[in-house]
């Protein structure tokens, strides 16, 4: 049996495939596998993700198991930790250099 399919209908076909692929291509760096659930990466885990990407020694903010802003945050090429908000802004005044204890 021969299936006769139109242009239309197979253009349609691609390019549905195509918005299909290309938004699943655009939101793999957005999205986070948890439990076989998908949900949307946090603003650390995404700085934390840009930043892996970026050039040598640059900072790399830590996440907590929910994807939060660890209080301390360190420069993994300078030794320096400082403390930072939910939101991930150092908070003024608590630099510590290498090898001195923070009180976040």
């Amino acid at each position: 049996m021969l299936i006769s399919l139109s242009l239309q209908t197979i253009t349609m076909v691609t390019l549905t495939i195509i918005l299909l692929v290309s938004t699943a291509f655009a939101l793999g760096d957005t999205f986070v596998p948890i439990d076989g659930i998908f949900h949307l990466k946090t603003r650390c885990e995404r700085a934390r993700d840009a930043a892996t990407h970026g050039p040598i020694g640059a900072f790399i903010p830590t996440c907590d198991d929910d994807g939060q802003y660890t209080p301390e945050q360190c420069s993994g090429s300078t030794g320096y930790c400082w403390c930072v908000t939910s939101t991930g802004q150092k908070i003024p005044g608590t630099e510590t250099p290498p090898g001195t204890a923070s009180n976040c």
